[in-house]
């Protein structure tokens, strides 16, 4: 009778069941977001570590330069070169930057990163403009065939932190079966530090525009 009693008013019977579920789980939910929490500086600094795979710095027959961030990138190029590590640098980048459009000055991203590096350092005679590429891709295609043409054994490619591992799936399968050696390199940020990229608006742009842009090479190419 007592038995009877508790299954119907719910007491120490299976109706309890579902409400220590639900609790358990709601409990676990916030472990789990305790948890990350916790370790989110670990996480992010790991989503960046994740992006940059720059290789042991060597010497080159030549150095290319991509479009984009054209002073952290030709100041690059300039102290690649006081390293002694190339003689040759070829800037790409077919663009306007739009501040110089709106200003009347129709130099592309070649020939403004080129003019960061001379200004940093670099010898004139050994920068070479080219005015192709509006994208990674289009850059790569233009550069294997120079490379093709030129002979050369081993290049090294500068861009940006982030960008490096796009740019090694981009680059380095086609030029090792030409026979050609891919050193990246990495141009460090003026605007945001890559160790705590999350600390500043440009950083947290350029870290998730290239986990999008990873996304859209590995489907597309």
């Amino acid at each position: 009778m007592l038995s009877a009693l508790k299954n119907r008013t719910g007491e120490g019977g299976p109706g309890r069941r579902p409400g220590r579920r639900a609790a358990r789980r709601v409990l676990l939910a916030a472990l789990a977001v305790l948890l990350l929490f916790l370790l989110r500086y670990p996480i992010l600094r790991g989503m960046g570590n994740y992006l940059i795979t720059e290789d042991p710095a060597t010497r080159v027959d030549a150095v290319f330069v991509l479009g984009g961030s054209v002073l952290d990138r030709g100041v690059e190029a300039a102290r690649v070169y006081r390293q002694g590590l190339a003689d040759r640098f070829i800037f790409t980048g077919a663009p306007v930057p739009q501040v110089l459009e709106a200003l009347g000055i129709d130099s592309t991203e070649a020939e403004c990163t080129r003019h960061a590096a001379v200004l940093a350092g670099l010898p004139p005679e050994l920068a070479t403009v080219m005015n192709v590429g509006t994208s990674t891709y289009e850059e790569f295609q233009a550069l294997l065939a120079y490379a093709k043409a030129e002979g050369l054994d081993s290049v090294m490619v500068i861009s940006s932190c982030f960008h490096l591992r796009r740019i090694g799936r981009v680059f380095r399968k086609p030029f090792r079966q030409a026979g050609i050696t891919v050193v990246l390199h990495g141009a460090p940020s003026s605007v945001y530090d890559e160790s705590r990229w999350w600390a500043s608006e440009e950083g947290l742009i350029m870290v998730n525009n290239e986990y999008v842009k990873l996304g859209y090479y590995l489907l597309k190419y």
